[in-house]
């Protein structure tokens, strides 16, 4: 474990906890220009959030958010400095000012994550069923620690669900009870938490994450299928937003075709849009059927089809771009 500077890394951190806040007691303390290196290693913390939320930053503000490295399925992780009275984003401005490698500094948050607390920071909620305790915002950052997760005893390899910033929950991927009651817990934040976000399920594989995707039959197939519906329309939804009001101040006349789920009658959710000749250009979500002035088409039909109208636009989740 790296050591921040002035030898034992909780207690440099209890101490330096102790400096800050007293800075924001003090505010004539705390006037300073850009944070240095220096001053920011110690509190050098990675956050893992859906990668949507960092997209979302940049077509809201229209500029570079947060330097972030796509994690694994729809997350991805950032470098912040994780002051008692305020949390700052590392971008890339600041990496270029302070020489620094993301990667590198990398190592020295999640050394700074671990000092703060190991697999105490669990609680175990049934046989081989573990939610986070923390509640400071990088909950989910504690799937950064793959030897503190090991060491919880679980049936087969970590997975973890990250529904909300102070909540993680850690089963096995070979405990089928386990794995529906972290999935049943996603389904009930994503109804009833305003906070919450993304229910996908990552699993943690010879060390590397990636997304958990069981086979067809497996007895959770049906809730995991549910969990990424919400997550897609919540996040285009959010899309749709964002660049409608953004073509709206550039007077760019661009239809942002919406993304809507149904029930099919077999009782599972599916995804469809709508295009049609008077929408002119449009920006269609990736959906499981896109209706064409009035007839239903397969995506993957009309991907394998039209591959040449259609044109990927940069975003995350993916549009694609359809002009006639």
């Amino acid at each position: 474990m790296a050591q921040a500077p002035g030898g034992n890394p909780r207690g440099n951190w209890f101490r330096a906890s102790l400096e800050r806040m007293a800075s924001a007691v003090f505010p004539g303390a705390s006037a300073r220009g850009p944070i240095s290196l220096a001053e920011a290693l110690p509190w050098l913390v990675p956050k893992v959030e859906p990668r949507f939320q960092y997209e979302a930053r940049r077509l809201r503000t229209g500029r570079p958010g947060p330097e972030f490295r796509p994690l694994a399925g729809s997350f991805a992780v950032s470098l912040v400095v994780d002051l008692p009275d305020e949390e700052l984003d590392v971008g890339a401005a600041d990496l270029a000012r302070w020489s620094a490698d993301f990667d590198r500094l990398m190592q020295k948050a999640r050394s700074n994550l671990l000092a703060r607390g190991g697999e105490e920071g669990f609680r175990r909620m049934g046989p081989g069923r573990y939610r986070s305790t923390w509640q400071d915002s990088l909950d989910g950052s504690r799937m950064l620690l793959p030897g503190v997760l090991k060491r919880l005893g679980l049936e087969g390899d970590p997975v973890v669900v990250l529904p909300n910033r102070d909540t993680l929950l850690v089963v096995g991927d070979q405990d089928t009870l386990g794995l529906c009651w972290a999935l049943e817990g996603a389904l009930e934040f994503l109804d009833e938490d305003p906070r919450a976000r993304n229910g996908c399920p990552l699993r943690l594989r010879n060390y590397q994450w990636e997304p958990f995707d069981p086979r067809a039959e497996h007895p959770v197939g049906p809730l995991l299928g549910r969990i990424r519906q919400r997550r897609l329309e919540d996040e285009y939804q959010r899309q749709k937003f964002l660049l409608d009001r953004r073509h709206g101040s550039q007077g760019r006349a661009i239809t942002v075709a919406p993304f809507h789920l149904e029930r099919t009658p077999e009782g599972r959710t599916s995804s469809f849009t709508i295009w049609s000749q008077s929408m002119g250009e449009a920006w269609l979500p990736e959906a499981d059927r896109v209706c064409l002035d009035g007839g239903w088409v397969p995506w993957e039909t009309l991907r394998r089809r039209f591959s040449d109208l259609l044109e990927p636009v940069g975003l995350f989740p993916e549009r694609y771009r359809l002009r006639a």
